[in-house]
């Protein structure tokens, strides 16, 4: 009886044991973040009483992602899954009658589909082989306006030519140029309105539909270069087509034409110079009928984005990055100081959406906690009420502290970034430390979640990101610091951060690897150069001889403004800082990796950084990936990516033995 008691008491605390371990949070991984649904598409009802989104899930067999249209009823908090097509709808929009337009290959082509919410099947609301998938409507949502190249006028023989493989041609001789249309929804007919020999972009309607406003570039392209030059000007042409408008001469680029409500002023982004790649758009404003722009933003050093009419044509809406963060603001329409709209704390917020009258707001969230929250709020962002959270699933992982750090750099600049500890970190504890270099140069990191951050920190390492001159998010004279020094003080104020780290006591100064793609992956290609730090190093699409580099890529005038001249003007700056230049000197253990179809960094880069290093007998592997571009996108390219990735840093900086599978990608649960 007593041993019967004993088995049974066993078997409960097995019970009880097994019940614990299926309830203990999930370690993130690169297969669960992949199967994580993402949102988006958010769209606000004329009343401001529902709201349309697109969800996107992946296939557990086939990693193929799909995304289906829902509708989330704001009184009731109910939600509803409006299309359910294989292959997926997105681009939700509200037609005036009521029903929803979206955009779908249902049938084998990218087309606009319209769906009832009284139920019944979504019909097409366009049926033409060429139909564009734009949902760019007209007020009236009777026509739709986009881009789209127009036909060589010798298409004829040029097909022909294709087909006996008689086809050579020569570079950069344009042949079509990117024109604007208009398509009638009703009469099934679309129309190219402008014309020249000149690319158009961004058209916007006018609020009564009798016009549409753009931008094109007239210089680089008169030139005979199309990457030659930013310049873009708004122009402005009837609908129904006709002569062209030039509204602006601004020797930089002016973009995004935004009409006010009374269709008698444009609002849009203006830089005053040309080839400026670390520029600050500012917020102007124009009549319709030309004359001197009004610069609303000349106290505000931050550039602008997301620009938006208040209702009542008074006031401007816009949105600006600062620091780690970023920020909305509000201005009159005919001057005066910007003042800050919604609060300033630890999340990033995002005005999704407003309902016709503008008393509502749909505002979407994240933080370094938090993936994405939807809010719905009164004008300015008050009284802001919590909707939902976009992944709730997250509630079944444990994830890490995630928090923002300044320190000083070079020059004793102040330099911000984040650090993600291990999971489960102790204080005074000593990890492995992974350093993480952001592409631009100027971009950065911002204090949004980050899943990539998760996992390296579920495997044991801290994550330093920082944000070093050059940066966006910062003052122009910030943005702009790094001018013919990429990889001089830049990368300083990066190792100040590292220094900042093991000072606190976190990093383990022995167990260090770094990171980064694009410039972060020329950073790290230069940071082996420059120190022994690391044991371990990563660089994806990363430059390693910017006198090449210069010929191959498709931005060229990136290079012009950051080395100060072309490759014969400033040779010695472009020598300096290419990592080849200096392959004698990497004793750290490097992982190349790149897509072959990259076309910003071709692949040329890695392959002769590789061919050096391999032939001066340093530690080196060189990774490939077919059909993918400066990016890794697909699913499982990405999951191998990741294994390899934690294989190299686990033998290099942990000293333990590559037991990895690579071939598996198998991500059912």
């Amino acid at each position: 009886m007593k041993a019967a008691r004993s088995l049974l008491a066993f078997a409960l605390l097995l019970a009880m044991s097994a019940a614990a371990s299926a309830q203990a949070p999930k370690k993130m991984t690169i297969t669960e973040s992949l199967m994580l649904p993402s949102w988006g598409g958010y769209t606000l009802s004329a009343a401001g009483d529902r709201l349309l989104f697109t969800k996107s899930t992946r296939n557990a067999e086939t990693l193929e992602t799909v995304s289906h249209i829902h509708l989330y009823d704001i009184g009731s908090g109910r939600t509803t899954q409006l299309t359910n097509s294989p292959k997926g709808e997105t681009n939700p929009r509200w037609l005036p009658d009521g029903r929803i337009a979206f955009s779908s290959d249902r049938d084998g082509k990218v087309a606009q589909w319209v769906i009832s919410l009284d139920g019944g099947e979504a019909q097409k609301l366009i049926d033409d082989a060429n139909a564009p998938s734009s949902t760019n409507f007209s007020p009236d949502q009777t026509r739709i306006a986009f881009t789209e190249a127009s036909e060589r006028a010798d298409k004829k023989e040029w097909d022909e030519k294709v087909k006996k493989k008689d086809d050579g041609f020569y570079a950069e001789k344009k042949i079509t140029w990117t024109h604007i249309w208009v398509y009638d929804v009703a009469g099934k007919q679309k129309k190219q309105i402008t014309t020249g020999n000149f690319d158009m972009q961004g058209p916007t309607w006018s609020p009564d539909g009798r016009w549409i406003a753009f931008s094109s570039n007239r210089t680089g392209t008169q030139m005979g270069d199309p990457n030659r030059s930013d310049n873009t000007d708004l122009f402005v042409i009837a609908a129904d087509g006709g002569a062209e408008r030039r509204l602006t001469t601004n020797p930089g680029p002016d973009r995004g034409p935004v009409w006010s409500p009374d269709g008698r002023k444009i609002a849009y982004s203006s830089v005053d110079f040309e080839n400026h790649s670390a520029s600050q758009n500012d917020l102007k404003v124009l009549s319709v009928e030309g004359g001197e722009p009004l610069n609303l933003t000349t106290s505000l050093d931050y550039s602008v984005s997301g620009i938006e009419w208040a209702p009542d044509g008074g006031t401007i809406y816009f949105r600006t990055e600062e620091g780690l963060g970023s920020a909305l603001y509000k201005v009159s329409a005919t001057g005066g100081a910007p003042q800050r709209v919604l609060p300033d704390n630890e999340n990033v917020y995002t005005v999704e959406s407003k309902s016709k009258d503008g008393s509502k707001w749909l505002i979407t969230s994240t933080s370094l906690s938090d993936p994405g929250s939807v809010y719905i709020a009164d004008a300015d962002g008050r009284n802001m009420r919590l909707l939902f959270r976009e992944n709730d699933g997250l509630k079944d992982f444990a994830l890490a502290k995630a928090e923002a750090l300044t320190w000083k750099g070079a020059d004793g600049w102040t330099i911000e970034g984040l650090l993600t500890y291990p999971l489960d970190y102790r204080a005074g504890q000593k990890v492995p430390l992974i350093l993480q270099v952001h592409g631009g140069p100027h971009g950065r990191y911002s204090k949004t979640f980050s899943t990539g951050t998760q996992i390296w920190a579920a495997r044991g390492y801290a994550v330093l990101q920082g944000n070093p001159r050059g940066s966006s998010g910062r003052t122009l004279e910030f943005s702009s610091a790094n001018v013919r020094d990429w990889g001089g003080k830049d990368f300083q104020d990066i190792m100040k951060g590292v220094d900042h780290v093991v000072a606190m006591g976190i990093a383990d100064p022995d167990r260090m690897g770094v990171m980064g793609g694009s410039y972060g992956g020329f950073m790290t290609f230069w940071t082996v150069t420059q120190t022994d730090r690391f044991k371990a190093a990563i660089g994806h699409a990363g430059i390693s001889d910017w006198y090449s580099f210069y010929g191959q890529t498709d931005i060229p005038y990136l290079l012009e403004f950051g080395f100060g001249g072309d490759p014969w003007e400033t040779k010695r700056v472009y020598e300096r800082f290419s990592p080849i230049e200096f392959s004698a000197n990497v004793k750290t253990p490097l992982l190349i990796t790149h897509g072959e179809e990259d076309r910003r960094v071709p692949i040329s880069q890695a392959e002769q950084y590789y061919r050096s290093l391999k032939k001066m007998g340093k530690t080196v592997e060189f990774l490939r990936y077919p059909r993918e571009g400066h990016g890794i996108g697909e699913a499982r390219h990405r999951i191998h990516l990741d294994r390899e990735q934690e294989g190299w840093f686990a033998r290099f900086i942990l000293g333990q033995p590559r037991t990895i599978t690579t071939t598996s990608t198998d991500v059912r649960h």
